[in-house]
């Protein structure tokens, strides 16, 4: 999905007032946002205020913003930082193996963020009940 927002210079005061109350806010502070026919306000996440301020400065500026749906993806350099391994080692044992899906993009390997982060968070696991049963076997005086 792609969308493309194109600033009017009919558009220019309003999105000044935004940013003029934008740059009021402190980092990390809240931003509500109320709609029509809604008691409440919607209470906006860190990401949507992140979101909002780099779209109004940009749109300031006069250029078009475009929102493209994209999923994340890590070079092999970053999968092998967020695993803790060496990018041969990830190369080698995981995505030569099958053990942990990519594609190619030219000759470039790229993989999923939730590919790796569930096959962190199973590695994880693995070695949480690896622990529990070295524990219980010097418990019970086998080890």
């Amino acid at each position: 999905m792609t969308a493309a927002f194109i600033p009017d210079s009919s558009d220019q005061p309003q999105l000044q007032a935004i940013a003029d109350e934008l740059a009021l806010l402190p980092a990390g502070g809240t931003l509500y946002l109320q709609l029509p026919g809604h008691a409440e306000p919607l209470t906006l996440s860190p990401v949507m205020v992140r979101l909002l301020r780099a779209s109004v400065k940009a749109l300031l500026e006069g250029h078009a913003v475009t929102l493209v749906h994209t999923e994340q993806e890590l070079s092999p350099v970053e999968a092998a930082q967020l695993l803790g391994v060496s990018r041969p080692f990830l190369i080698s044992h995981l995505l030569d193996t099958g053990k942990m899906p990519h594609r190619l993009v030219g000759s470039h390997r790229r993989l999923a963020l939730t590919d790796v982060l569930a096959y962190k968070a199973d590695q994880e696991r693995r070695m949480t009940i690896a622990d529990e049963l070295s524990r219980e076997a010097q418990a019970l005086g086998l080890y």
